[in-house]
């Protein structure tokens, strides 16, 4: 193992299926992990991207590094594809930096 490696690392905790609901929202929730001591934490940026739109997300209370938020599902649709997007800031000089991860394609099964 390599010492002094840097990661970032972007957990959904959504589950794969929701029952539908009268709303026509669903929580998304993540954890974003960093070792980067550099980073800010206050500018954490976290983002639900659905096609071209993004839905910002909100740190969930009492925790650290966990994000949610509520998105839309049609009610016809019988799946959600999504990504999560991380942007955020780390200090550097002489100003700091910004950096965002992307993570791969989640599918959430809406169940009728």
């Amino acid at each position: 193992m390599l010492a002094g490696c840097m990661y970032h690392k972007i957990t959904n905790l959504t589950p794969g299926a929701l029952p539908r609901n009268s709303s026509g929202f669903y929580p998304v929730e993540i954890i974003w992990e960093s070792n980067q001591p550099s980073v800010r934490h206050e500018t954490v940026q976290p983002q639900v991207m659905i096609g071209t739109n993004s839905f910002p997300m909100k740190n969930t209370p009492k925790m650290t590094n966990r994000w949610e938020t509520l998105v839309p599902v049609p009610s016809p649709a019988p799946e959600l594809r999504y990504r999560i997007k991380v942007n955020w800031k780390y200090n550097a000089i002489p100003v700091p930096v910004g950096n965002s991860q992307l993570s791969e394609e989640f599918r959430l099964l809406i169940n009728n």
